[in-house]
């Protein structure tokens, strides 16, 4: 798997783009394979509008509005994670257990309970322009008490989540963690 990590201050636009028609019109059904459990229970997984995109960035966006916090860099953690094109198509319910895990080895999870969790979602919305099946997580950096979310590192982590992640769902090992990518917008 290939993670490519940015940060940025505009939910909604993230999620707009997302459910939106993509550069190439390459985007269909957009819709949420996993996210934080009140999210969750709000929508399950039918195609998202643009209006679903911007309700569901209200939502994402509360813990940060309700404390007023401002985070260096942005507030919205955003990672792709891409299979190569060879390797077909994954089920939501593949990419559900790994966009968990994946956050859950980078460190953005509630740690067993003793930070309080972010809020997030996985929006998958079909192939890229080149084949690559692939799900985009978005997460608030501002925990539910206030907390800012560490991304310390995350780079690295999320290059060695994914070699971790490879090797439990039997994925082609990309060998190297250097293989990813970073983006800054």
């Amino acid at each position: 798997m290939i993670p490519n990590v940015t940060k940025g201050g505009r939910m909604g636009g993230l999620l707009s783009y997302l459910v939106g028609p993509g550069k190439r019109n390459e985007h269909t059904d957009p819709h949420l394979v996993a996210g934080d459990p009140a999210l969750l229970a709000w929508h399950d997984d039918h195609e998202l509008s643009k209006a679903d995109a911007l309700a569901i960035a209200r939502h994402l966006d509360r813990p940060r509005t309700a404390f007023g916090l401002e985070v260096a860099g942005g507030h919205v953690w955003h990672c792709s994670l891409s299979i190569r094109a060879d390797e077909g198509e994954l089920s939501d319910e593949q990419w559900a257990r790994i966009a968990t895990g994946f956050l859950r080895k980078v460190g953005l999870d509630d740690n067993q309970g003793s930070k309080a969790p972010v809020r997030w979602a996985a929006v998958r919305h079909g192939l890229s322009a080149a084949g690559n099946d692939h799900v985009h997580l978005v997460v608030n950096l501002v925990r539910e008490d206030g907390t800012k979310a560490s991304v310390h590192n995350d780079f690295r982590r999320a290059q060695l989540a994914c070699r971790e992640l490879e090797a439990e769902h039997g994925l082609a090992r990309l060998g190297s963690p250097d293989l990813a990518g970073r983006g800054y917008r």
